[in-house]
């Protein structure tokens, strides 16, 4: 309701005050960049002593744009930069001072609430028609106190419909209230089909279930970097999800629709990793060492790997070997490939890329590089290319040709070129990461791609999982399925324009992975999907830090519960937990991953590992040791025979923790008692600690 509010009250100042821009007649283009100038200048109140100004101009599908820049030789005045359109129409804008001064305190001048005002008045100002559509977008991000700015999304509405290709993204300056950078990504001459004679909610969500539908699916939790360089091991999980590309339904004859973004396919190749290792003394094998190095054991010459390289693609000797190597992949670890690239110097620079199994020498993939001329017409149409790599894959992997599905996609005839990707199954499941991939020249009739990913090991079981009803449950009422704008190029080829469909589609806030055991939403990495959320609570009322306590909220540093407990003791883990957090705002883990955090803490030297106690009550000493061995002075702190005894109870501060509690209080993240005692070894409260992170975050 607050945001509501602000809303109304912006739009009422703003269009009472501003007179949108007016679009230019047709002028030569000196006219109109005079005109876009003094528009701009008078729109963001640009002073005439700036002395230096360059413009350029761009021009794509008769659509003329200018990027104006002002600059200050005396570096007075800030540098200003404006992306416009030929009409005026605003497309970015930088400000950026060239006499940058810390702020006074850390803490912001601004809250969120008044950032948000300042940014809308601006976009009203800016773009009055813009203005008229467009929703902040929602984030549960928090605050990061190495930020500058707060940032805004904001999206467009079409009678409350979400069109979500068309966005603003603003920053406003947290100490001084000013726009820092505004910048549209905006289609002005677009025609939004209306919401009327639709389907219903409820008729959608039954045709997306018939024609659409969940797929059980094994997914792996392989993201780079890779797990060799990680230490982790990937993992497969059974989850329901869909397979191929994104469809929705259509909002008005309940279709099928596609709204994945159409694009060329690339292909990247892995590329071998080389380790170098070096031992002091008498270097023996371990039994570790042992294991690695008899993985080796069967690999192949690299001239055999050549030879059945050029035999499998019929590469004669005006193919040269310019060079190869020797890699390992995540999804099978104790297998081994080459990788070769070959080069052809002819009328038109060839290549090609292959990929070897280094044991058996199986085709593993390959890539021919081939100029095709852009009028070049195609010989073979969709269904023949089809056929053709059907025909490979029998050819190559008789033994596979059955454990695949073609996934269809939704290349139309007559291009040059086809890609047809076949995944795997496993008694009906998909095998996400597990296929075989060809690529077709239409113009040259001949397969140009080819490329297998095939996991060895051992899958999960299916037992126990959730009924699919129950995953429909989840994906509708916990990840959502709504209405939404989405473009599509026409198919008439005189026009590159697009088309509105209004459909029905699942949300893309949340990832559309629902864990088939548990029905918990996922993660792309397999693990339960948890949003940032700023923490709230119920208890803090007749706290002395309950200030601080609610700060630190807004910087998503604070516990997963409506209780902070004030009043009660903190032990070590909750502690440490405040100050990862502090460090680590955007991270999603809570109070119960303590062994990640403790993980994290301990390699950053914060904890030492015979430091661990969890249960423990931490004490005002304990607490400012890990606060400085944070802020990285622990090698100033240990010097403790430079600093004075500040304290009438100095004795009772631990005397390796002398020069911890001096710096402390100095930068004033501690207090005194007021009787001149600084009690090193008094036992935090909840509230206590709240002030101290407060402290040592914004003092």
């Amino acid at each position: 309701m607050k945001i509501k509010l602000i809303f109304i009250l912006v739009f009422a100042m703003v269009f009472s005050a501003i007179t949108p821009l007016d679009a230019f007649a047709e002028e030569s283009n000196d006219k109109v960049l005079e005109g876009v100038i003094l528009k701009v200048k008078e729109l963001f109140n640009i002073s005439n002593d700036y002395d230096g100004f360059v413009s350029q101009v761009n021009s794509y599908n008769n659509e003329m744009t200018f990027f104006l820049n002002w600059t200050d030789s005396n570096e007075v005045l800030p540098d200003i930069s404006v992306h416009t359109d030929s009409k005026g129409n605003i497309i970015s804008f930088d400000k950026y001072e060239r006499n940058y001064s810390e702020p006074e305190t850390k803490l912001p001048n601004y809250n969120k609430d008044e950032a948000l005002k300042f940014a809308l008045e601006f976009i009203g100002k800016v773009d009055p028609k813009i203005y008229k559509e467009i929703k902040l977008k929602t984030s549960s991000n928090p605050i990061n106190n190495w930020d500058r700015n707060y940032s805004f999304n904001f999206i467009r509405v079409i009678d409350d419909i979400p069109y979500t290709e068309n966005t603003i993204h603003i920053n406003v300056d947290m100490h001084t209230g000013d726009i820092t950078n505004y910048y549209t990504n905006w289609e002005r001459d677009l025609d939004f089909p209306k919401a009327e004679s639709i389907i219903s909610l409820e008729n959608a969500k039954e045709a997306y279930i018939k024609d659409i539908g969940l797929n059980l699916v094994y997914k792996t939790s392989y993201r780079y970097p890779s797990p060799m360089d990680t230490g982790s091991e990937s993992k497969y999980y059974l989850a329901y999800s869909y397979i191929g590309e994104r469809k929705g339904i259509d909002a008005f004859n309940g279709k099928v629709i596609n709204l994945s973004n159409h694009g060329i396919y690339t292909t990247t190749t892995e590329k071998a990793m080389a380790e170098d290792n070096a031992a002091g003394g008498a270097p023996i094998i371990t039994p570790e060492e042992r294991g690695e190095i008899d993985k080796l054991v069967g690999i192949k010459d690299i001239k055999e790997a050549e030879k059945k390289a050029r035999e499998i693609l019929q590469l004669g000797s005006n193919y040269k070997l310019q060079n190869h190597n020797l890699y390992t992949n995540w999804q099978n670890p104790d297998d081994f490939f080459y990788n070769l690239s070959f080069v052809k110097e002819a009328e038109k620079y060839q290549d090609v890329e292959v990929s070897l199994d280094a044991k058996t020498l199986e085709l593993i993939s390959f890539y021919k590089y081939r100029d095709i001329e852009a009028n070049s017409k195609p010989s073979i149409k969709k269904s023949q290319a089809l056929e053709m790599a059907e025909d490979y894959i029998k050819k190559i992997n008789p033994d596979k040709i059955q454990k695949i599905e073609y996934m269809e996609n939704s290349m139309e005839d007559n291009q040059q070129s086809y890609y047809f990707n076949f995944i795997r199954k496993v008694d009906d499941i998909y095998v996400e990461s597990d296929n075989i991939s060809i690529g077709i020249d239409a113009v040259n009739k001949e397969i140009d791609s080819y490329n297998i990913s095939w996991y060895k090991g051992e899958f999960p079981s299916r037992e126990n999982i959730i009924s699919i009803d129950k995953a429909y449950e989840v994906l509708f009422e916990n990840i959502g399925f709504s209405l939404n704008y989405i473009s599509v190029y026409s198919n008439n080829e005189t026009q590159d324009k697009k088309d509105i469909k209004l459909v029905y589609s699942v949300s893309q806030d949340k990832p559309t992975i629902i864990d088939a055991k548990t029905g918990d939403i996922l993660n792309y990495s397999g693990n339960p999907y948890k949003e940032n959320k700023i923490p709230s609570y119920t208890d803090i009322e007749d706290s002395y830090a309950k200030d601080k306590i609610n700060t630190l909220s807004e910087y998503s540093i604070g516990f997963s519960t409506d209780k902070f407990s004030p009043k009660d003791k903190i032990k070590q883990k909750d502690f440490l937990y405040l100050l990862w957090k502090s460090i680590n705002p955007y991270r999603t883990e809570t109070e119960a991953d303590s062994d990640v955090i403790y993980k994290e803490l301990t390699r950053q030297n914060i904890v030492k590992d015979e430091e661990e106690n969890r249960e423990k009550v931490v004490t005002k000493e304990e607490a400012v040791k890990f606060i400085i061995r944070a802020m990285k002075y622990e090698k100033l702190a240990e010097a403790s025979n430079i600093y004075k005894d500040l304290f009438k109870d100095q004795k009772d501060i631990s005397p390796n923790l002398k020069g911890h509690m001096s710096i402390a209080y100095g930068l004033k993240i501690i207090n005194g008692d007021g009787s001149g005692n600084i009690r090193p070894k008094y036992e935090l409260l909840r509230e206590d600690a709240a002030s101290m992170i407060y402290n040592y975050m914004f003092n």
